[in-house]
């Protein structure tokens, strides 16, 4: 499958089946676009089980304002991919699709595999500009009074959060300019070794930081895509669920973690708060909530909630724990929106766990744990509460899947057939693996969940060690001074005390 690993080839065939479904005859649209999401998976398959170093792809696109097509596949990428090539395809075959969404569909899925992969942020912010028009239309698709109303509210939080990153992101490529003395430049690479004045700091990550949060999710800024969820046909449902919240989870942890690691620090204890408390918010609700589609939006802020107190605690196993939750809140959520649409009243429940599956429990405790030994440095003494907290949610959304097994969902046929139900199993079936087998799975994240947090901290102790009025690159003395960053930045610490 190697000869298949290649990233143009991964990004072009979801265009190309779009097209093909587009222009096709109306009676196979579904099994082109069934067809086609089908080998962009095969194609992602290979592209994840080769060695990353050898996928990067790098072309020069505005080279004045130093903007290229540069992507690459990072270890930490390798979830959201899978995630979005096997939700793309079983969203390509789900019930009540159209034309219109089949291919609208798999035209997201190139745009956020695009995203995924963009090692540039001026084509990161590229992407997340598309996103808006392509998931009001796929969510207003039918024209129904209701999906309108609710594609309003989707394109207009989009279009927000498009807003808030292409302003950090301005702001890192001016301080980049000024730090070098006068060179463009939007690499991720490049922007991550930045030094900037503390409020310049403050004031990108609260950008970049609303921005994931609001592609996420997270409580309070979840309205939007619950009622995109509830209003959509299946498969988009399947889509928005899934890859689309992937990419604001994608977004805290390659990008807000890496480029302004001080001021995510700073600000992590308000965020941490904001999470766990909405983790509750959503356990409270989901039990009380009569319409299905909605109580599964409301339920999956527990993980949700759960996988943001990893990444902001900055230590590794909450990074682990982030991405173990974040595979259960993208397949086990868009498993019980499909058993819900379909019928399956028994599997239904799934969709309101708050860590479905045994790699969704091992996320869970890796991260509660993590924050109540390894997150005092950043969290200081909020580590303990919010740890207790967030086992509160978890206990609590038990509770409330116990209250709602009855439910009955929206059923698009009498008699759900074979090819919905494999569709639940296809999407629970890696989350099933991953828990009984996840040594083969943390083996490949390990090490790159490692290095992240490293960056982080030596970045943390480089600005602690240098005065920073203007924006700077790093000094070979701080680095040096930071080659244990953990122990640095505890004995500063414990200086200030």
């Amino acid at each position: 499958m190697s000869g298949l690993a290649d990233l143009r080839l991964l990004l072009a065939l979801p265009v190309l089946g779009a097209l093909l479904v587009a222009l096709g005859p109306v009676r196979w649209c579904r099994a082109i676009g069934g067809v086609a999401a089908g080998i962009v998976l095969i194609v992602g398959l290979a592209v994840v089980s080769v060695e990353p170093a050898g996928l990067a792809l790098r072309v020069p696109w505005v080279a004045a304002l130093g903007l290229s097509f540069s992507l690459g596949l990072g270890a930490l990428g390798v979830p959201g991919v899978l995630v979005t090539c096997l939700i793309g395809q079983v969203a390509a075959l789900a019930p009540g699709a159209s034309r219109g969404s089949i291919a609208g569909g798999l035209a997201l899925q190139a745009v956020v595999l695009a995203a995924l992969l963009a090692r540039d942020l001026g084509l990161l912010v590229a992407c997340y500009g598309l996103l808006a028009p392509l998931v009001a239309g796929l969510v207003a698709s039918g024209a129904a009074a209701s999906r309108v109303r609710a594609a309003l509210v989707v394109g207009f939080y989009l279009s927000l959060g498009t807003a808030l990153l292409a302003v950090a992101v301005g702001a890192l490529a001016v301080a980049h300019h000024d730090a070098s003395g006068g060179l463009w430049s939007l690499e991720l690479e490049a922007l991550g070794g930045l030094l900037l004045p503390a409020r310049a700091e403050a004031a990108i990550a609260a950008a970049l930081g609303l921005a994931g949060a609001l592609t996420l999710g997270l409580w309070p800024l979840h309205g939007w895509l619950i009622a995109g969820v509830a209003a959509a046909r299946p498969g988009v449902a399947l889509l928005v669920a899934g890859p689309l919240r992937w990419l604001g989870f994608d977004l805290l942890l390659r990008v807000w973690l890496v480029v302004t690691p001080t001021a995510a620090a700073a600000q992590a204890p308000a965020i941490a708060w904001v999470a766990v408390l909405g983790a509750v918010y959503g356990a409270l609700v989901a039990r009380a909530e009569p319409e299905p589609a909605r109580a599964v939006g409301l339920a999956a802020l527990v993980p949700a909630g759960l996988l943001v107190l990893g990444i902001v605690g900055q230590h590794h196993e909450g990074v682990l724990g982030a991405l173990a939750l974040g595979l259960a809140l993208c397949l086990g959520g868009a498993a019980g929106l499909l058993a819900h649409a379909v019928g399956l009243r028994r599997v239904a429940p799934i969709g309101l766990l708050p860590a479905p599956g045994l790699v969704g429990l091992v996320g869970a405790a890796l991260v509660v744990i993590g924050t109540a030994r390894f997150a005092g440095l950043t969290l200081a003494g909020h580590a303990m509460s919010l740890a207790l907290v967030g086992v509160a949610a978890l206990l609590l959304s038990l509770r409330a899947l116990s209250g709602r097994t009855g439910t009955e969902g929206h059923v698009v046929g009498d008699r759900p057939g074979v090819g919905p139900g494999l569709g639940v199993a296809a999407l629970l079936l890696p989350l099933l693996a991953l828990g009984v087998a996840p040594g083969p799975g943390l083996r490949r994240i390990d090490a790159a969940g490692r290095a992240a947090v490293d960056a982080a901290m030596r970045r943390r102790c480089e600005r602690a060690l240098a005065t920073v009025d203007a924006p700077m690159q790093v000094t070979g003395a701080a680095s040096e001074a930071c080659a244990q960053p953990l122990r640095t930045l505890e004995q500063l610490q414990g200086g200030e005390r």
